[in-house]
């Protein structure tokens, strides 16, 4: 799906398009991107009353807590996959069902524990990418489902668009409750 035709309350900053290539500065940029992803979830989820982290960002969508709590699960993925992949030659990554870990009963907790939790995974994680050289962003994992191959370079690009994704959904949810 072209990233015109995304609906713009789902994907309020577009889909995310590969790089096809190794690109330093590009790297570089999403690196900062991770970085900063923790504060900047914190510094909007300071605006968040409690009845609105389990309202839904829209219709059928998820809650704000689970979906903060969905965004520290899944970047602690990617940080392993990352691991793996930098471990292991052409790994077989393992997935999981977001939906069903989104309906687990840790998706109540207080919101404070994914993000601390993000924070942890995206300094250690940030700390690994600096070290990265080239060589290493061009190591690839297999995909199970579709069996495809991904190079690491293109993964984090993936998942700094997927944590500005979601941090624009909240900001959405944000202005939609007249909170931001």
């Amino acid at each position: 799906m072209s990233v015109s035709n995304l609906d713009a309350k789902v994907f309020p900053i577009g889909g995310y398009s590969s790089v096809g290539q190794y690109n330093d500065q590009q790297i570089n940029q999403w690196i900062h991107e991770l970085d900063q992803l923790p504060f900047l979830l914190s510094r909007v989820s300071i605006h968040l009353e409690e009845v609105f982290l389990d309202s839904p960002l829209r219709e059928g969508a998820w809650t704000i807590r689970q979906l903060i709590h969905h965004i520290a699960d899944s970047h602690h993925h990617a940080y392993t996959r990352f691991k793996w992949t930098l471990t292991e030659n052409e790994p077989l990554i393992k997935t999981y069902d977001e939906k069903a870990w989104s309906q687990l009963l840790d998706s109540s907790a207080p919101i404070q524990l994914s993000l601390d939790h993000l924070s942890a995974v995206h300094q250690k994680w940030v700390f690994l990418l600096r070290k990265m050289n080239e060589s290493d962003f061009n190591r690839r994992f297999q995909h199970p489902e579709t069996k495809s191959y991904h190079f690491l370079f293109d993964y984090l690009g993936v998942y700094a668009w997927h944590g500005n994704h979601h941090l624009a959904q909240i900001k959405q949810a944000l202005e939609q409750f007249n909170q931001g």
